[in-house]
């Protein structure tokens, strides 16, 4: 199967994709599972391979998941497949995924650096690292159940190298021994930045343009959480058990813990809402409780003028009544960036805001950014790699390195206390309301 095949009927024409299925237990466990299969020239599923077991993203017999959202993993490793089985079998010699060999592997890799994305740019090089990553744990997989068949051999994939960790102790890894060549992206990723002068004028926007979600906002700029768990929130009254739990003392709310341990069916059509990455019980960081608080009361206000599935009583309402989406929700944010706050500071008088704004024009700034401005709170109030990583919810403490690795331009550049933050919040609230 290769790209001579292009000329035979559509029927007989192959390719390796990802199929996924959402179910719910009786009790309302909401899970997916996903498949490597073969489709045919028209899209239709031709057959079921059972690679998807060799991929580390299932353990044991019941097909636990390992973690929230297989797909990443699967898509390397079709691509690979489609590359070397599918796109370039008859050259190679390859009829079979026993048949690919460790040269095959590199082309793939070197293909997949040089290969230019639809919007023009190229992969970065975290990006290529991960596939290369994934792609060879899956033949290592393989050779471990099928050695004798294969024609490439664990002990070729890997190779030992002594690392020195974050806490300075040496640590001997197996690492893929591949290193492929690209036009890797300079950008560190998508623009994310936001002064925390502009989140003041954020939040409160939100609450006046975009009320359905200025508390999704705030779950994520107060509680680190990613924009598809925050979908995922359920109402203090679901059947599945409150959403959010609050531990008072004294009479003042002093801990808040937001349940991320499932993923529920919050709609009567079972569609998808969003993942949770890592399934854990969210805490507010406390220097934000009251402002979190404030914006919790104004979402319990809003959802009183709105319908809902009672059943399911999600936090996030679309215009349906149903649970509300991580699409909506993130499309919705970008109207709020685009049509509200870009125009409000390109208006300003303020430099800084005027300088920010014609930013926005330049770059698009996702949801991710209110997590970005929530981890950077964390490092300027001097919380170490461990607190960082349990703050924001991570499975490993790389990205907390990576932001204490630029400390000091952060301290220099947006450096701010929570009772200025929560005193301006109110203040300009006051000021939008009024308009």
């Amino acid at each position: 199967m290769d790209k001579e095949q292009n000329h035979l009927d559509p029927e007989r024409t192959m390719r390796y994709a990802v199929f996924s299925i959402r179910n719910s237990l009786e009790n309302g466990i909401s899970y997916r599972r996903s498949f490597i299969v073969l489709k045919n020239g028209y899209g239709m599923i031709v057959r079921f391979t059972r690679l998807e077991d060799y991929a580390g993203i299932y353990s044991g017999r019941t097909y636990k998941p390992l973690q929230a959202d297989p797909e990443p993993k699967l898509h390397f490793i079709c691509g690979m497949l489609n590359y070397v089985i599918v796109e370039h079998g008859r050259r190679l010699g390859v009829k079979h995924v026993f048949d690919i060999t460790k040269p095959m592997l590199e082309k793939y890799f070197n293909s997949y650096a040089m290969t230019e994305k639809p919007d023009g740019g190229y992969h970065k090089e975290s990006t290529v690292e991960t596939c290369i990553a994934v792609v060879t744990a899956f033949m290592a997989n393989l050779s471990r159940k099928f050695g004798g068949f294969m024609k490439v051999k664990r002990e070729e994939l890997y190779v030992e190298k002594t690392i020195r960790l974050h806490t300075g102790k040496l640590e001997v890894r197996h690492i893929p021994d591949f290193q492929a060549t690209g036009i890797f992206e300079e950008s560190d990723g998508p623009f994310r930045d936001m002064p925390s002068r502009v989140m003041e004028i954020l939040i409160p926007m939100a609450k006046k343009y975009a009320p359905d979600i200025a508390f999704g906002i705030a779950l994520q700029a107060f509680a680190g959480m990613r924009a598809g768990e925050v979908c995922n929130v359920r109402q203090e009254c679901s059947q599945y058990g409150p959403g959010l739990r609050f531990v008072e003392i004294g009479g003042q709310v002093r801990r808040i813990e937001i349940d991320l341990t499932r993923e529920y069916k919050l709609r009567s059509d079972t569609k998808d809402t969003g993942n949770i990455k890592k399934h854990r019980k969210q805490g507010v960081y406390p220097d934000f409780i009251n402002v979190f608080m404030e914006m919790y009361e104004f979402h319990k206000k809003y959802l009183k003028t709105v319908d809902f599935e009672d059943e399911y009583a999600p936090m996030f309402v679309n215009a349906n009544g149903l649970a509300m989406s991580y699409e909506t929700y993130r499309r919705k944010f970008k109207a709020l960036i685009n049509d509200h706050l870009r125009q409000w500071l390109i208006n300003s008088t303020d430099p800084e805001f005027r300088l920010y704004g014609q930013m926005l024009y330049e770059n698009n700034l996702g949801t991710h950014a209110m997590r970005h401005w929530f981890t950077v709170q964390l490092v300027l109030r001097g919380e170490d790699i461990a607190n960082i990583q349990f703050w924001r919810g991570d499975k490993s403490p790389e990205s907390a390195f990576h932001y204490l690795q630029n400390k000091g331009d952060l301290v220099r550049e947006l450096k701010i206390t929570a009772d200025k933050l929560i005193t301006a919040l109110i203040d300009i609230g006051g000021e939008m309301d009024d308009e």
